[in-house]
Order: structure tokens, then sequence, then C-alpha cells
């Protein structure tokens, strides 16, 4: 399955519990260690983030969060670096990350970790749609996933026992969403785990999950402490406004819609009709997306038949193709 086994027999497992709670450090770490781990390195990163709205790498913030409410409360409103949706964190979420080289990197295997680890408490889950873990029909947690050039991230957070009344406060259901999946289904889609499991603690399914890790890789987990000394540019960086808040659009035309791959909102300014800026917020797990589409509309006349020519043989075709007919129709 891999391309050189003896890399697979010797590479190194590392484990990391964090002992932070501020966000933007903690996605500063997993940042770095995605950049920084050897090829031969795997890190099963553990943690937790207080009173946190977290939204993917091309989102909106102001659509998907209620920002101001969520700041007057004390919370965080951060950005990660992957794709998908808005989550809310608190002390009742334990989020989880799996860094490996693309060699060794196996999306099956990180699920399962997490499925055997529900199922040691009774738990059955199982992979459903395009990023969810669910139990019973209920989401108990969402995945994304980042790559660069050497390694891939998989990471997502398990509802243990999160307030569900604050996840329900300041994220902003999108209308969207809502019409496509029935205001019902969206209230009861999500559940925590201690309602299938009371017994369940924060300590007994971080054990669970290390176990499982190590069953599943066939490994032992080195444990490592925390150090973000070298991580100080990427905290900035993650804390920032320019990063986390980017400006409300102003725009001649749009598009919001929710597609097969994900909900996507557009919004395109001209001047004598052609392109002067694009901008794309979407919870698309496509990461590259959002910089496809604006390189493929900027500086380009409005028209419908130029943009189309320009989407042959480009990444993400016959997606891109959708988003033009759709951003055209009449």
């Amino acid at each position: 399955m891999y391309n050189d086994k003896y890399m697979e027999e010797n590479m190194k497992h590392y484990l990391v519990t964090s002992s932070q709670f501020i966000p933007y450090i903690n996605l500063a770490y997993e940042d770095y260690q995605l950049h920084h781990l050897k090829e031969d390195e795997c890190l099963f990163y553990l943690w937790q983030n207080h009173h946190t709205v977290v939204i993917g790498k091309n989102q909106n913030a102001f659509k998907e969060c209620k920002v101001e409410e969520l700041t007057e409360s004390g919370g965080y409103l951060a950005r990660r670096s992957s794709g998908g949706g808005a989550v809310y964190h608190d002390h009742g979420n334990l989020n989880f990350t799996f860094i490996a080289p693309k060699t060794f990197y196996d999306l099956e295997k990180n699920l399962q970790v997490i499925i055997d680890a529900l199922k040691h408490f009774g738990i059955n889950a199982s992979f459903s749609g395009r990023n969810d873990i669910e139990v019973e029909g209920f989401k108990v947690s969402g995945n994304a996933f980042a790559n660069t050039n050497t390694h891939s991230l998989h990471h997502g957070t398990l509802l243990f026992d999160v307030k569900m009344e604050d996840l329900g406060k300041y994220l902003n259901v999108s209308s969207v969403k809502l019409a496509s999946k029935g205001v019902e289904s969206v209230r009861k889609r999500v559940k925590n785990l201690k309602e299938f499991n009371p017994t369940l603690t924060l300590e007994s399914l971080s054990s669970s999950l290390i176990q499982a890790y190590e069953s599943v890789f066939d490994t032992k987990l080195e444990t490592i402490e925390m150090d973000t000394t070298a991580c100080g540019d990427l905290i900035d960086y993650y804390s920032s406004t320019s990063f986390r808040l980017e400006p409300i659009p102003t725009f001649e035309a749009s598009l919001h819609k929710k597609f097969s791959f994900g909900e996507l909102i557009l919004f395109i300014t001209t001047h004598q009709n052609m392109i002067q800026s694009v901008q794309v917020f979407t919870d698309s797990l496509i990461v590259d997306l959002k910089d496809t589409i604006e390189a493929l509309f900027l500086n380009q006349p409005f028209r419908k038949d130029v943009l189309l020519l320009r989407c042959i043989d480009q990444p993400h075709e016959e997606v891109l193709i959708d988003i033009i007919n759709e951003l055209f129709m009449s």
C-alpha cells in the first residue's frame, strides 16, 4: 500500500496533548507541525479550545458567526487552514489531529481510530457524507483536511459534552442549508457523545483514542511536550484581524448556492464589464477552490462564454463550469 515498506515499519509516531486553550496557539502549533514534521514522522494531537467559533479557510466570518455577540461574551473567532464549515468549540469538545507523510497517510485508518475509540464505550459510529462522523443519524464529529507538498493533515472535533445552547447561539444557520435539508433536520443534526453513554469522561475518551491509534497503526505513541517556542509568528498570524476577519464585500454580481461540493458565496465587482475583484467564501473541502475561482475570474470580461473557455483543462473543471452556469442563469 505504501511506497516504502521499510519507511512504514520505522515511522515515528508522536502524541501531543495541548496544554493551551487559546485557539490561535493551538491552530498555530498544528500548522507549524504540518510544515515541519520529517518524512518519517507522524503526529497525533489532542487539543481543546475555550469558547470559540472556528471557521473554514475560505469562509466569511460575519456570515458564519455572530461575531459581536461572541466577542462580547469573551469568546474567540478563529480561522483554520483547512476547508469545511464553521464549528463551535468549548471545553465539551475534544479536538484531534492526524498529520502524516503523504506516502503513509491513510484516511480510512484515521477514521477507524475514532470509530474504534467510540466503540469501546458501546457507541457505534460511522463516517457519513463529505466529512461527518455520525451515531444513530446524529452528527458527533466534523472533519476537515489540508495538505503540503510532503504531508497531509486530517483534523476534527468530537462533541463530548458541548453546550448546545451556545452552539446555536453563536453560529448563523445558513438559509441555503435550511432550504436543502429542512429546518427540523438542522435542529436535530448534532448530539453529544455523553447522551449515548453518560459514564463517558474526557480522560477516558482521550485514553481510548490513544489506545485505538496504537492498535490501528500497530505502533506505540511517543509522548512529547507541546513546545510553541518556534510558533510566535504563526500565533500572531492566526490571531490577526486581517487573517480572521475579511472585510464585508461590496459587489455588483453575486451567487449564493448549495452545490454538491458544498456551499458557495461569490461576490464580483466590475468596471466597464471587466471583473475588478472577486471574493469567494465556501465550506467546500476542496481547499484550493477559492484561489482557483479567483484566478479564473479576475481581470476577465464578465461574459459567460469567455469564462467557460477559461475552465478548459483547469483543476476542478466540472465544478467551475457548474458555478459559471449558475452565476449567469437568468
